[in-house]
């Protein structure tokens, strides 16, 4: 068994297909096919299940995995540690977004490149998935951080830093009688057709969760995962759209108004215990910090909200 092995293998499971692998990995197909074929030899036991369009691990694969995934992250420690003692950074940070993020809360595109002008010898990549399957990823290796929303539960082995805070608002067309309120409570809900950010997001997590605490039925009519498409239909008059505030900046169409009983939208990273001790998560866990406390003083976590959206 060797590191090329190992590394063939995991990007087999990351990809799905020895296809996707050979591209991953820069090599011919049948190069990948013959070194998984040598390790299975070797291991005594068949690694994948193949299937006409895809490959799906087999008991003896899914046990390698993790053994797999720890000896190439000792490897990247370990060359981190070497190139610390010239001041050069090398290896790869796999991060993960939910994809309601807008630039206007964490700038997302910008904190990737100056992280990336910062240390050019370490590679990114980035995808996109719910606050749900974000911390599946971690737990599977696969990601090294994620940027998603913070609920406020404790998960055993996850580190969370909070980047970003804001209220959550109801959006709704300035002809509304509604829109003349200062406030809104929860009980009114459940007198109009709700759009909010799908299941699995942090925000709606959060608003179920205030909903049956409050005793509330609403009806959540149509799901999208930008707060910017919410805000979109809202003015198509699809009905009463719950964003983070900062989805209504300079939009004049539509109107706020805070409804006190929801909780603050909290955005931030996580990571799980031990990413940190590798140079370049923890080089990316510190400069993405490093950007939130540069941030004017009323956007940071746990300042006064930002004032509502200007009413017409």
């Amino acid at each position: 068994m060797d590191l090329r092995q190992l590394h063939y293998f995991i990007a087999v499971v990351e990809t799905g297909t020895f296809t996707g692998a050979a591209a991953r990995v820069h090599v011919a197909q049948s190069g990948v096919s013959a070194q998984i074929k040598a390790l299975e030899h070797e291991l005594g036991q068949q690694l994948f299940e193949r299937r006409p369009r895809t490959v799906v691990l087999t008991a003896a694969g899914d046990a390698l995995l993790p053994h797999a995934r720890a000896a190439l992250a000792a490897l990247d420690a370990g060359r981190g540690a070497i190139d610390a003692l010239t001041g050069l950074l090398r290896g790869h940070v796999a991060v993960g977004s939910i994809s309601s993020i807008s630039p206007r809360s964490i700038d997302l595109p910008e904190t990737l490149a100056s992280f990336h002008r910062a240390h050019p010898g370490v590679d990114i990549s980035l995808v996109e998935d719910s606050a749900a399957g974000l911390v599946r990823r971690l737990r599977e290796g696969v990601l090294d951080v994620a940027f998603t929303s913070l609920i406020g539960e404790t998960v055993t082995g996850l580190h969370t830093r909070e980047l970003h805070r804001e209220r959550v608002v109801a959006v709704l067309l300035p002809s509304d009688p509604l829109a003349l309120e200062t406030a809104l409570p929860l009980s009114v809900l459940s007198e109009r057709p709700l759009i909010a950010l799908p299941e699995g997001s942090g925000l709606r997590w959060q608003l179920d969760r205030a909903l049956a605490k409050a005793g509330v039925r609403a009806r959540i009519a149509f799901e999208a995962g930008s707060p910017d498409i919410l805000v979109m239909m809202v003015e198509k008059g699809l009905g009463m759209a719950l964003v983070p505030e900062s989805a209504l900046t300079h939009n004049d169409r539509v109107v706020s108004v805070p409804v006190p009983e929801l909780p603050a939208g909290r955005l931030g990273i996580i990571w799980l215990e031990g990413v940190a001790a590798r140079p370049a998560a923890r080089a990316f866990i510190e400069h993405t910090a490093a950007l939130a406390s540069q941030r004017p003083a009323a956007q940071r976590p746990g300042s006064a909200a930002k004032p509502s959206a200007a009413r017409s």
